[in-house]
């Protein structure tokens, strides 16, 4: 049984143990006539060779009377007969490329069925491993499906080459919740979103609908996007399946990303604006403990440069480049008059790029300290280069300052720079 990736304290756990395969016997001899008989729930397969003696066919009658005599002893019993390599009463009638086979277990993920038992003739050669990617091929073919699927795994009985395949499914969500999710993102998209915005416009409206109406699950209990929107509460997964459920309705292309940050397990997404794919982790972007109305910008729209700083991914053909830096996006579409990529751009800290904000040594910090005191500002935000001192090199700048009654300060990663730069705001008292 394999596990899908799932957050757990800004995390997922995966456990993975192999599928099962089991393999019937081999015997050298031409395909055999057999008769199934269920009783009592269980399947039970009389086979025999046939091989010029008669009295093989002699054993073979008495064998299904004994069964038939014990079936009808014990209970009611269902009985078939054929002539075949591979009997089974359970399986459908079958299929003979990987293609069909892999819409036959998309028909029961989608249905959200426990289990299934399929059929599948293909290359005794190759029958495992068809098994095994089609399976995984068939839970990667939607990004929602794949990360609402809890666990997933098969076992396989094989003769010759042809195979019978029981799988088994567990779900973060039943049919009924996801189909909830998507009326309800539908009636929320409705009322937040105005006719004629542009995908910029819409990508910011629905971040700060997820930022400002969830809030991250520290229990680590809920998984899903359900989970967010019937108890404004989940993991980070959960914020990754309602980000893509939410931007593909509005139609801006989408994916969910998985793999690690800052050491633990995480999802987030890509999204496609304006023919360029970028990062967006709403997870990050939403404050812990929760703050009513506090939205981050910190981990919007970046590029895979920016992104790898403290998050990590391996890389692949599901996963589109991000490489357009949205900064020099936003000043293109500013300079076209639009106050809303003016504000856009001050509000994802791109002005903290421009010399003006920026301070690579303790002796810069001091001066900037220093002119704040003297203009009677309450308030320092700047961009600290030297990241990995920042907080002992803060501390040696406030040394000696005078002209103020008190002053705090914060800090934290400055994710529009591919080095460990931080963003230190200082507030001060008179």
């Amino acid at each position: 049984m394999r596990s899908n990736p799932i957050c757990s304290g800004r995390r997922y756990r995966n456990h993975t143990a192999p599928c099962s395969v089991s393999r019937l016997p081999l015997r050298k001899c031409p395909p055999a006539c057999y008769i199934t008989i269920i009783s009592l729930g269980r399947a039970r397969t009389i086979e025999r060779c046939s091989i010029r003696k008669r009295e093989d066919k002699t054993n073979m009658i008495t064998a299904i009377k004994a069964w038939l005599v014990s079936s009808l002893l014990f209970g009611t019993l269902s009985l078939t007969t054929a002539c075949g390599p591979f009997p089974s009463m359970l399986a459908s009638a079958g299929v003979s490329s990987p293609a069909l086979l892999k819409q036959d277990i998309l028909t029961a993920l989608n249905e959200r069925q426990s289990s299934v038992q399929l059929r599948y003739t293909g290359k005794a050669s190759s029958l495992k491993t068809d098994i095994k990617n089609t399976l995984e091929a068939a839970i990667r073919a939607d990004d929602y499906l794949h990360y609402i699927v809890k666990t997933y795994g098969y076992k396989a009985t094989i003769r010759g080459n042809t195979a019978t395949i029981d799988f088994s499914f567990t779900y973060w969500e039943t049919l009924a919740q996801s189909n909830e999710v998507k009326a309800n993102v539908a009636r929320t998209l409705k009322r937040i979103l105005l006719p004629g915005m542009s995908d910029h416009q819409k990508e910011k409206v629905i971040h700060d609908w997820i930022v400002t109406n969830l809030s991250y699950d520290t229990r680590l209990i809920s998984h899903s996007a359900y989970d967010g929107l019937m108890e404004g509460s989940t993991v980070c997964q959960g914020y990754a399946l309602l980000t893509y459920e939410m931007m593909r309705q509005a139609g801006i292309p989408v994916k969910i990303v998985e793999g690690t940050s800052r050491g633990q397990a995480h999802t987030w997404n890509l999204v496609q604006i304006g023919g360029k794919w970028y990062h967006i982790d709403t997870t990050w972007n939403d404050p812990v403990p929760d703050t009513a109305g506090k939205v981050y910008y910190n981990y919007y729209n970046l590029t895979d440069s920016q992104l790898r700083v403290d998050h990590k991914w391996k890389p692949s053909a599901e996963y589109p480049l991000a490489v357009s830096d949205y900064g020099k996006v936003l000043t293109a579409l500013a300079a076209k008059g639009s106050d809303f990529y003016k504000k856009l751009y001050g509000q994802l800290g791109f002005v903290y790029l421009e010399d003006a904000y920026t301070v690579a040594d303790v002796d810069g910090l001091a001066k900037k300290i220093r002119a704040a005191v003297d203009a009677g500002e309450h308030e320092l935000v700047l961009r600290y280069t030297r990241g990995a001192t920042v907080k002992s090199d803060l501390q040696k700048a406030l040394n000696g300052q005078k002209g103020i009654s008190g002053i705090s300060y914060t800090y934290e990663d400055y994710t529009r720079s591919i080095s460990n730069d931080k963003l230190i705001r200082i507030k001060l008292k008179y």
